[in-house]
């Protein structure tokens, strides 16, 4: 890695400043996942049901997808060190927590404390990179980024389910925990300043509906994709509709918005974060499918299921620097239009799956899934990233996470609800072939979503 960005000519100081934001927010999105395997023992431990237990990943996840966009007003109001300490000192008191605590509120508490750090590290990282280095190789920088979004989120299962075996959850607190605070000893003696912070003002309204809007949507999408809809959900979407209605109007019309939306005006911008989004929307879910798929139906354990998937987190580790490469050679559109095309095959490949198909094929087919997405993903991202001018960078990329969260979250809403629609509908809803038909028809659903993405793209992504 730092090979690499040694050949765009950067100094060693900019090298050390993006090699510690990466590994940063490699952590932070490592712990993300992490705790999902863990689920069933904390449930046992602390005796709570698993509707309660899965607040420890939605709460996480909600509190990350609300701090994103606080985090543009972050990086232009504080120094880089001043950030860093803080959100890195944020995660790291809440992973002592949760390695210490027995009682689940003070673990959900703790989870809390690390979403929030964890929100504020990867999109400053972002933007650090997108700063510091020359616009020619940004798609390379980016790839750097790619390798961290790639692979942190598939090895997180793995490694969560190998410590449980061996110790207990609390182990993976603990053994998180020097890795968090090696970080900022790290950051202590080589991370510098870059940038000049801004005399900026918080507008506490713009917080307020900017965290009921995006926490009401990704609430709202989060538990219908998991329990289904009900008047809870209704509501939470009709105010999370609302309060951004409202704070996209009042950030349009004000001198100094928290998010600079107006942004979106910017037609290759919102072209990027519409495609962005509708392909994580389409994608995010096989993480949620294959498990079921694997465990539920083919009674395989939790561990074999990570592993099944594993192959695919390096796939994208090891292609998203050559991506970014291609990307600052290429441009957007020659990597977009194959990546879509890898992806819509691989995904109607997963529409076929049976009670027999082999673990062997699904694992090779969800590789090369996730190898048309590295050709996607982070290539996409930046060609958007670069039409905008370096001093609303930092929005930019807020606005660009933001909306992709949002898009996650509805796309397994939407597409767990096809799962769901079509056991019940089924002959047999009990048997495995109702839930197998489930699965195939999800998977069906985002292979149209990517057919979209792919005519949107001929369409309107053009060469650098």
């Amino acid at each position: 890695m730092a090979n690499a960005l040694e050949r765009m000519g950067l100094t060693k100081k900019v090298i050390i400043i993006n090699a510690i934001m990466i590994f940063g927010g490699f952590i932070g999105i490592l712990n993300q996942t992490l705790l999902t395997p863990a689920l069933p023992s904390i449930m046992k431990e602390m005796q709570i049901d698993a509707a309660t237990a899965q607040w420890l990943t939605t709460g996480y996840m909600l509190v990350n997808g609300i701090m994103v966009p606080i985090t543009a007003f972050l990086i232009d109001r504080f120094t880089t060190r001043r950030l860093f300490f803080a959100a890195m000192g944020i995660f790291s008191v809440g992973t002592f927590t949760a390695a210490i605590s027995t009682d689940f509120s003070i673990v959900l508490l703790a989870r809390v404390l690390q979403a929030a750090g964890a929100g504020i590290m990867m999109p400053m990282g972002q933007v650090l990179m997108l700063l510091t280095v020359p616009k020619q190789y940004r798609g390379t920088g980016m790839g750097m980024i790619g390798i961290v979004m790639g692979a942190a989120p598939c090895i997180g299962p793995v490694v969560a389910g190998v410590v449980i075996d061996a110790f207990n959850w609390h182990m993976l607190f603990f053994g998180l925990t020097p890795l968090a605070l090696l970080t900022i000893v790290i950051a202590y003696f080589y991370l510098d300043n870059f940038g000049t912070p801004k005399e900026v003002q918080l507008d506490i309204t713009s917080v307020v509906l900017s965290t009921l809007g995006f926490g009401g949507l990704l609430y709202g999408f989060s538990v219908i994709g998991s329990s289904g809809f009900s008047p809870v959900v209704a509501a939470s979407l009709l105010v999370g509709t609302i309060a951004l209605a409202l704070f996209i109007h009042r950030q349009l019309h004000m001198e100094n918005p928290l998010l600079k939306m107006h942004l979106l005006k910017n037609r290759t911008f919102a072209i990027s974060v519409m495609l962005v989004m509708l392909v994580n929307a389409a994608l995010i879910v096989g993480g949620i499918l294959m498990p079921i798929y694997v465990q539920t139906i083919r009674g395989f354990s939790a561990t074999m299921s990570s592993l099944i998937m594993l192959p695919s987190a390096l796939v994208s580790a090891f292609m998203s620097p050559i991506s970014g490469r291609m990307f600052d050679k290429f441009g957007a559109r020659r990597l977009a239009i194959p990546g879509l095309v890898i992806i819509i095959t691989a995904s109607f490949m997963l529409t076929m799956l049976t009670e027999t198909t082999p673990l062997a094929y699904v694992g090779a087919v969800y590789c090369f899934r996730m190898l048309g997405l590295s050709l996607i993903n982070m290539p996409l991202n930046t060609w958007g990233l670069n039409s905008l001018e370096n001093s609303v960078m930092s929005h930019g990329t807020a606005i660009g996470n933001t909306f992709r969260n949002v898009a996650c979250s509805l796309g397994t809403a939407l597409l767990i609800t096809v799962m769901s629609l079509t056991i019940a509908f089924a002959p047999d809803p009990a048997s495995n072939m109702a839930q197998i038909s489930g699965i195939n028809n999800a998977y069906l659903g985002g292979t149209i979503m990517m057919v979209i993405a792919l005519v949107l793209t001929v369409i309107f992504v053009k060469e650098k």
